[in-house]
């Protein structure tokens, strides 16, 4: 038989000349590099009194940094956290940023809480998706509930799913129980410096449900992808899924706990935490911080005690870096839906109490 006078890549339907490439690759490059940001002239971002960023977008990290570009453009100052900031419990006109706004008289505070989020993929949240730029003022939450036990640690050897692992260092500080591929922590590491990656799972998340497109027509064989696209974002109002049981953790038949709360030294959760703090001040913010509120009454006695000593471990460290902050005394024990979520009335005292304390009066009042 004779040897094949096919051309190299003679079966392909198309091939490209030299000169033809010449073209096509600069027309690829603009797609990629002006696409996300023609998109935000075409896809409307309404920002609503006390907005906040809907919940089945948690994972859309280009639609965050969007949001907080346009709350910075409002002169706001953004409240930074975990779903305890978020609200998890609550509607967006209760959470911890809405009262602020009730007693300021004013709509200053932007929550840009993030339901499900741990320090170790804030750290990630903030330092690739919220800007270099300095925001003036910003607030962080901390919870301590991510250091009650080696699994919200992320130390824990044994492999489990959590919360935003794209979002947590693929390589280094290494985290034991993240087990993913060197090629795809690669890939994660690359598509979080390009924001057309970002764009493009943006649109996967907002309009096909979290699928590509080709996944996305197998479960549509009759729909045309474009018209998936309308351009109508979630209401901020949109409640998590599935919907919490909303009722005083006392209620829910939960009971008092012990918690494994893990050393400080070796702590993750903490490292990155300081972190973002740290990477936030060198953006030029000045940052306060809220430690807490955590449920006490739901722990053990040897667990409060525990809890008690690393609240004073934060607490020192923030005072001995100049960080404004405040420890707020635990709330009633019916205004806690779990371990670090209050009710409705709950943010409420919090609030109050945030706006009765020195250190968050000088902060505001500082130039």
């Amino acid at each position: 038989m004779s040897a094949s006078l096919d051309p190299p890549f003679g079966s392909n339907d198309v091939r490209l000349s030299l000169r033809e490439w010449a073209v096509a690759l600069p027309l690829i490059a603009a797609f990629v590099v002006f696409a996300p940001i023609a998109w935000k002239a075409i896809e409307p971002l309404r920002i609503e009194p006390n907005h906040r960023q809907p919940f089945s977008l948690g994972s859309d990290y280009w639609a965050y940094n969007r949001l907080w570009h346009a709350q910075r453009d409002q002169g706001t100052v953004p409240v930074i956290g975990d779903s305890v900031i978020w609200g998890h419990y609550v509607s967006k006109d209760e959470t911890l940023s809405a009262c602020l706004n009730r007693l300021a008289g004013r709509d200053i505070y932007a929550n840009l809480g993030v339901d499900g989020i741990h320090p170790a993929a804030m750290a990630g949240l903030v330092r690739y998706y919220s800007g270099a730029t300095s925001y003036g003022m910003v607030i962080l939450h901390c919870n301590l509930l991510w250091m009650s036990s080696p699994r919200h640690d992320l130390t824990t050897e044994k492999e489990f799913a959590f919360n935003h692992p794209t979002l947590v260092p693929q390589f280094s500080p290494k985290i034991p129980c993240y087990r993913e591929t060197y090629t795809r922590r690669l890939d994660v590491a690359v598509e979080r410096l390009i924001p057309f990656h970002a764009w493009k799972s943006h649109l996967q998340i907002a309009y096909f449900g979290d699928r590509d497109i080709p996944s996305w027509t197998i479960e549509h064989p009759y729909s045309w992808p474009v018209a998936a696209v309308a351009l109508k974002l979630p209401s901020p109002n949109e409640p998590p899924s599935p919907r919490p049981d909303a009722r005083p953790w006392t209620d829910q038949g939960i009971t008092r706990q012990p918690f494994e709360w893990v050393e400080f030294e070796t702590s993750l959760q903490w490292r990155c935490f300081r972190e973002t703090v740290e990477l936030l001040r060198s953006r030029g913010n000045r940052v306060f911080v809220l430690l807490g509120p955590f449920n006490e009454h739901m722990l053990t006695d040897e667990s409060r005690a525990l809890y008690a000593a690393r609240k004073q471990v934060v607490a020192d460290w923030l005072k001995a870096n100049g960080i404004p902050h405040l420890v707020p005394d635990p709330l009633p024990s019916a205004l806690y839906a779990d371990a670090s979520h209050p009710l409705a009335e709950g943010y409420k005292l919090l609030a109050h109490q945030l706006f009765d304390n020195v250190a968050f009066t000088r902060f505001h009042r500082r130039p």
